[in-house]
């Protein structure tokens, strides 16, 4: 996966050359740091390297990885830059435990598919976060995304609105399998630093609207992380 990440992100890079010299100037390649031939050059190279090594873990890993790969890309050339661009960021994001999975244990259980569809939605609203982040390098560079479409405030209420719900269907489910649990510390701290996350939305300064998703990201890990913890121990993730 590691190959593949660099495989996307060299060829975002290269998608975004033009308009990165309006309003990112400090990017490798409108920077000078970088030459296309270069990206182009780590784009094929790591990709080709990502799926060999999936392909020797076997069949499953191998297509998921592929699909992440086609994920990362129609995002990169087709759909970055438009109000849809959520979409692929959200799949990747869920295409990511799915992986690993296959690589680790085998069999997709039941409760496992229950997790991909929570990583999912967890995946649109970092999506949403990281929209807002780029709100106004996106409008000078005239890329329409969600944010431009939703505006700021708009963007950050559907963000908060769907950390919500993420939070409390893990929270509820893990009160239903276990009750009180240790692990309801690890989701109560991801919980609050998911919130404390939105809390950055109020601040000024090119740092703060990147923190909103950041800090929301590392909370959803952080709450991700109790809850598979509860289910496994549940007996629910064993094939």
């Amino acid at each position: 996966m590691l190959g593949l990440q660099f495989g996307i992100g060299a060829a975002n890079d290269l998608a975004d050359a033009v308009p990165d010299a309006a309003a990112r100037a400090g990017k490798p390649i409108p920077a000078g740091l970088v030459s296309r031939g270069a990206a182009l050059g780590v784009c094929v190279i790591a990709t080709g390297l990502g799926l060999l090594t999936a392909a020797t873990v076997g069949v499953g890993a191998f297509v998921v990885g592929a699909l992440g790969l086609a994920d990362g890309l129609v995002y990169d050339l087709r759909l970055k830059g438009t109000p849809l661009a959520w979409m692929p960021f959200a799949a990747g994001v869920g295409l990511l435990p799915l992986y690993a999975w296959l690589g680790a244990q085998g069999p997709v259980t039941v409760a496992f598919l229950g997790v991909e569809a929570l990583c999912v939605l967890a995946g649109i609203t970092l999506a949403l976060a990281n929209a807002r982040a780029d709100l106004t390098k996106d409008r000078i560079s005239g890329i329409a995304s969600v944010a431009t479409f939703l505006g700021g405030q708009r963007t950050l209420l559907a963000n908060a609105a769907l950390l919500a719900v993420v939070q409390l269907i893990a929270l509820a489910t893990t009160l239903a399998i276990s009750g009180a649990t240790p692990m309801l510390a690890a989701e109560g701290c991801g919980i609050a630093l998911g919130w404390f996350g939105v809390g950055f939305a109020g601040l000024r300064g090119d740092r703060a609207g990147p923190m909103v998703w950041e800090v929301q990201a590392v909370g959803i890990l952080l709450l991700g992380a109790g809850w598979l913890a509860v289910l496994n121990s549940a007996g629910m993730l064993r094939g």
